[in-house]
């Protein structure tokens, strides 16, 4: 059975969950912004703000009942309701929303996401998506343990990324500029055209014990899978990234490493220049190179945020389980443990409206929900190599470290 994006928003999207979830601290749902997408016969967009209703079933009739719908975001809650006038003249302002973080695959640029039309490909994407689930996975790790963050909703984006919905009250409580210090402690000021991470991300890896965790994905994924150094411009443009001559005393281990470049193209595999890349580094005992190499495969790892999407109190952001215009998939939640991250298959597990399955639904519609606090720190992650018999991590309340913010103080580049 085909739906329509009508026949999706008026019978089968989760208003009632949706309004739980984003009134689950106590706010009134009247006082939340939400705008809908939409567009005309013609293909003309038409965008909708300001809207405001006092329940699900109001809800779901704006949604369902909007021109042409295609979507629709939620965005803050102000302190005197949801008008426009009052709005703008600063009689009612935002106060609350929820924290979100946008990953977005497009912003890698060693990634190549196109068709041979030059778009966006669902299913390169698709094959992408560990490095999604990477992402999620840092921020839930330092979200938690920088500043107890437990109460997390991780939502498949529909194709290219994920989004990362923080629902702690105190997170919802935030302000633009303590939003913003969340988001530069989180990415210590990373760009996307970055060849390496600050050493502030470094540091953070190292802080949270995350230095295992970064390492086995950029090898198993990212050159295991994704085969970046399968092909010489990627074997180059790696090498390029290190930036070994910036080294004080480059003349002492040019004899070693200036032959790198070359080398690389001689080998096999991926797998191969990697192996010889990290050992030749590690030959020279020089910690400066060590960090070099880290802060290299962060800029492949760590993840790359939409700052709008976090700094701005006000910023409109699609609600979890909106349809993807381009691939007709349901943006659907998974769940916070390691192994729904990594386990979750965006082609099997995301319903499509060409081909509805209503007890996928059904399923997804089951996670849509956030932990409490006790249950996020009695759930125990598992360890990427489940494939070969997985271990158990232990897991628990996690103690916070001192001054969190601090820590992108040091985060220049090496």
């Amino acid at each position: 059975m085909a739906l329509t994006l009508r026949n999706y928003y008026a019978d089968h999207y989760p208003y009632e969950k949706l309004v739980r979830l984003l009134t689950r601290n106590g706010d009134a749902i009247t006082n939340c912004e939400f705008a809908i997408e939409g567009k005309t016969d013609t293909g003309d967009k038409l965008y909708k703000r300001y809207v405001s209703v006092r329940g699900p079933s109001e809800l779901r009739d704006a949604v369902s009942r909007f021109r042409g719908v295609t979507a629709f975001h939620f965005g803050a809650f102000y302190d005197n309701g949801v008008d426009k006038e009052r709005i703008q003249a600063g009689e009612s302002v935002a106060t609350r929303r929820v924290l979100s973080f946008d990953v977005d695959l497009t912003d890698l640029e060693f990634l190549d996401l196109a068709d041979a039309d030059g778009r966006v490909s669902a299913e390169k994407c698709d094959k992408a998506y560990p490095v999604s689930a990477e992402a999620a996975y840092i921020l839930r790790n330092v979200l938690e343990k920088a500043f107890g963050f437990t109460e997390l909703l991780i939502v498949y984006s529909g194709r290219r990324g994920i989004h990362v919905h923080v629902f702690d009250d105190k997170a919802m409580a935030l302000n633009d500029e303590a939003r913003g210090a969340v988001l530069d402690f989180v990415n210590c000021g990373m760009k996307k055209a970055d060849a390496h991470a600050p050493t502030g991300v470094r540091l953070i890896m190292e802080l949270y014990d995350l230095r295992k965790e970064v390492y086995r994905v950029f090898r198993d994924y990212i050159v295991g899978k994704l085969d970046l150094l399968e092909n010489g411009a990627g074997r180059v443009a790696f090498v390029n990234r290190l930036g070994l001559s910036e080294y004080e005393e480059w003349e002492k281990y040019a004899p070693t490493l200036a032959p790198l470049a070359a080398d690389v193209l001689t080998l096999e595999t991926g797998a191969d220049v990697w192996k010889h890349v990290k050992e030749r580094i590690d030959s020279t005992n020089v910690e400066w190179m060590r960090e070099r190499l880290d802060c290299v495969v962060l800029a492949y790892v760590w993840p790359r945020l939409d700052a709008a999407v976090t700094r701005d109190l006000k910023h409109l952001t699609k609600v979890p389980f909106s349809c993807h215009a381009a691939t007709g998939r349901v943006a659907v939640a998974m769940g916070t443990e390691r192994s729904s991250i990594f386990g979750f298959k965006p082609a099997r597990q995301a319903p499509t409206l060409a081909a509805w399955d209503q007890p996928l639904m059904d399923a997804a519609v089951a996670r849509f929900r956030v932990k409490t606090a006790a249950a996020a720190a009695a759930s125990a992650d598992v360890d990427m190599e489940d494939a070969v018999g997985a271990q158990p991590r232990r897991a628990g309340k996690f103690k916070r470290k001192s001054s969190p913010l601090a820590t992108c103080g040091q985060a220049g580049t090496l």
